[in-house]
């Protein structure tokens, strides 16, 4: 079911999406797509065919299109609230670079606002900007809080970009900023990527090689295609353990797929797999044969036979699964710690 559901996400399981149809299993497949945060990509994959569609249950169809308006709606709040983000630090003269999902939904993911799931808005911008950007959204009616305490109100807060700078100085994010009434909380980034990985790509680079972009009178960078696959596999993969877990995040790997088609697969990939190590391989290759993006080459599959199987293993029992989260939990521990001793505390208080 795991499988047939990226085949579905990834936009070449027509007769996977058919077969699950004709076979009474879409109960299963849209708790599966709930379960792994997809099912209003699941949504537009059966609209966009209608004869599937038709063969959908009411409470089926209902299910779906609920998730895919609801979807849309939040994702339409979202880039409202980034342009009026972005035009606030244009006025403060700073051009501020998007990352991950927001930098997909103002540009790729524009034209399908609903398809993907975003929790939050990220940025950064240069180190020098960090106070001047900070103040700028201050500002705006936006305040800092410490990770749980948003709900708590005003009273939480933590006052001025200096005291959240040093609030947080282990991260690589300062703390949220949110403000009633916006739909996400904004992240305001040191750099792209944890520390453990920031002796390996320089935050210049991510600067010198992005791309400007302009809507409503707001204007942003964009990282190019190669810094944003280095911050999908390094920043997701390896950092928040899928590839230590035998997991694969089907929504990163749509950004992928639909990354590899803006850029019409011209990107640097030796450079990026000598950024990454062997994790961006892995990642291709998995993308490869779950999603049929491109398609498998015939011996690719043996390279991450084992892996699958795994793979297989902690989708069909819960013992492997425990398994390897507390293998792959010990090993992010251990590396945290490493490189950010201060964060003992936050770990002892979890």
């Amino acid at each position: 079911m795991f499988a047939a559901l990226c085949r579905i996400i990834g936009g070449r399981g027509r007769d996977t999406l058919q077969d699950c149809v004709d076979r009474g299993d879409m109960p299963q497949m849209i708790a599966m797509a709930t379960a792994q945060d997809v099912l209003p990509a699941l949504a537009a994959r059966c609209y966009e065919q209608a004869d599937w569609a038709d063969a959908l249950s009411a409470q089926q169809h209902q299910s779906l299109r609920s998730a895919l308006l609801d979807n849309t709606r939040r994702n339409m709040q979202i880039m409202v609230q980034s342009i009026s983000m972005i035009r606030a630090l244009n006025d403060a003269g700073i051009t501020p670079l998007l990352l991950k999902g927001t930098a997909q939904l103002l540009t790729v993911n524009r034209q399908r606002p609903g398809f993907r799931k975003q929790a939050d808005i990220d940025f950064t911008v240069p180190a020098a900007s960090l106070l001047g950007a900070g103040e700028a959204l201050l500002a705006q009616g936006y305040d800092f809080y410490r990770d749980g305490e948003i709900l708590a109100g005003p009273a939480h807060a933590l006052g001025d970009t200096a005291t959240a700078l040093r609030t947080d100085a282990a991260h690589h994010h300062l703390p949220p900023l949110a403000k009633d009434g916006q739909a996400a909380c904004v992240e305001l980034h040191r750099h792209f990527l944890p520390k453990r990985f920031q002796h390996r790509v320089a935050l210049a680079g991510l600067f010198d090689t992005a791309v400007e972009h302009r809507i409503e009178g707001a204007a942003f960078l964009v990282p190019s295609t190669e810094y944003q696959l280095i911050h999908m596999v390094l920043g997701k993969l390896v950092h928040d353990g899928y590839l230590a877990r035998r997991m694969f995040p089907i929504r990163e790997a749509a950004d992928y797929i639909a990354l590899l088609d803006s850029a019409d697969g011209e990107f640097d990939s030796e450079w990026v797999a000598g950024q990454c190590g062997r994790a961006y391989r892995i990642f291709a290759q998995l993308v490869s044969e779950l999603m049929n993006y491109p398609p498998a080459a015939p011996d690719s599959q043996a390279a991450i036979r084992h892996r699958i199987g795994m793979m297989r293993m902690r989708y069909d029992s819960t013992a492997p699964a425990r398994l390897l989260d507390g293998y792959a939990r010990a090993g992010h521990l251990t590396s945290a710690l490493w490189y950010s001793p201060s964060k003992l505390p936050a770990f002892l208080r979890r």
